[in-house]
């Protein structure tokens, strides 16, 4: 297998690295990473300016720019063919729920998926005590199940940071809901800053859920966000002319 890897983090953050790891034991490893921490970067792109990639190793790239930059210059300047799975992350942080959209790691593997090739982002809790021993054996499980596979085009993992024993299993999970207490906040000196406490929406089977209650959370995801009921009941209650 040829696998592409790439992050939000940076390309010297330690979750690239045991990824890196774990998936070399899979088949062939590129890592093409920005260069620097592009947390929340989304599915932003660069344009309107040049972006330099600079080669850290024989198959390792830097890239000046997004998480999703990074995917396309590796997809189609880079690799010495098509990857046949792209792994994003491992995130040093949750991706659950709404965060989907703000993350520039499950987007940088939205933007292989939208090419067909099969895309697997990874994310683990953020707190005092990082347990990459765990994110080791998480991934794992995870890249045994599903290398080699064609049968998915999206998967979002999120899993405690917790010492891998205490972890209950993995379930299948759907997003759940995850707001922030006063996203926005003014600061001293008249400029604002954007964060804030999350409010969670816990629903047994959501991926807020399982996390919560100590499982590994894998939820596959779509790339359509068409609303194909509300645009059937439009269809029939709302007509336009031309």
């Amino acid at each position: 297998m040829l696998i592409l890897i790439t992050n939000d983090d940076g390309i010297d953050a330690e979750g690239i690295k045991i990824l890196s790891d774990v998936a070399s034991d899979f088949g062939e490893v590129w890592v093409v990473a920005p260069a620097e921490e592009m947390s929340a970067a989304s599915h932003s792109l660069t344009v309107r300016r040049r972006i330099e990639v600079k080669r850290m190793d024989k198959r390792k790239f830097a890239v000046e720019g997004s998480p999703v930059d990074s995917v396309l210059i590796g997809i189609f300047a880079i690799l010495p063919r098509w990857p046949d799975l792209v792994l994003s992350g491992i995130n040093h942080g949750y991706n659950l729920a709404e965060d989907v959209f703000y993350s520039g790691t499950v987007s940088a593997a939205r933007e292989a998926a939208l090419y067909g090739i099969p895309s697997i982002a990874l994310s683990m809790e953020r707190k005092g005590i990082m347990r990459w021993d765990t994110a080791e054996k998480v991934t794992r499980e995870v890249l045994q199940r599903f290398s080699g596979r064609r049968d998915f085009k999206l998967l979002s993992v999120n899993f405690p940071s917790v010492p891998y024993g205490l972890l209950r299993g993995i379930l299948w999970t759907y997003l759940g809901n995850r707001t922030y207490d006063r996203p926005v906040r003014r600061n001293g000196d008249g400029s604002f800053s954007i964060g804030g406490d999350p409010i969670f929406t816990v629903k047994e089977g959501s991926d807020v859920w399982a996390v919560l209650n100590l499982y590994v959370s894998i939820s596959p995801l779509v790339l359509d966000l068409t609303d194909w009921k509300k645009l059937e009941e439009f269809k029939k209650s709302l007509n336009f002319h031309p």
